[in-house]
C-alpha cells in the first residue's frame, strides 16, 4: 500500500530504506523486479539503502559504497562487480578477508568464559 501511495502522486525519487530486509528469495526478487520497472516505466530516480549487494546490483544504475560516513567508491553496476579496489572487491563478492575485518581478535574461548582448560 505504501509504494501505491506514492507512486500516486507521480514522484521523481522513491527512497527505499531496507526494501529487502526479511524477505524469502522469491519475494526479494520480486520486490527488486518491481523497483526495476518502476523506474523504467515511471523515469523514476530510486534510492535504495540495503545491505544485499547482489540484489542492489541487479536494480541499480549507479552505486555509492559508503564507509565511515564517506563516500569511498561509486560508478555503474558493471564497474563495480569489475572493481579490483579491495574495499569494492570484498562487498561484492562477499569476501570474508579484506579491508573489512570479519574477524576479531579475541582471547580464546574458554578464558572468555572464565573456565580453564580441559583435564583428561
Amino acid at each position: 500500500m505504501a509504494l501505491a501511495r506514492a507512486i500516486a502522486l507521480d514522484p521523481m525519487l522513491i527512497m527505499y530504506d531496507e526494501p529487502f530486509a526479511g524477505l524469502d528469495p522469491i519475494s526479494l526478487n520480486t520486490i527488486a523486479s518491481l523497483i526495476r520497472r518502476l523506474n523504467d516505466a515511471l523515469g523514476l530516480t530510486s534510492i535504495v539503502v540495503t545491505y544485499d549487494v547482489s540484489e542492489s546490483l541487479k536494480v541499480a544504475d549507479y552505486v555509492y559504497f559508503i564507509h565511515d560516513g564517506v563516500v569511498v567508491a561509486e560508478g555503474n553496476s558493471a564497474e563495480m562487480v569489475d572493481s579490483t579496489d579491495p574495499f569494492v572487491s570484498q562487498f561484492v563478492h562477499a569476501k570474508p578477508d579484506g579491508p573489512v575485518a570479519f574477524q576479531y581478535p579475541s582471547r580464546p574461548y574458554p578464558d572468555e568464559l572464565e573456565i580453564g582448560p580441559a583435564t583428561p
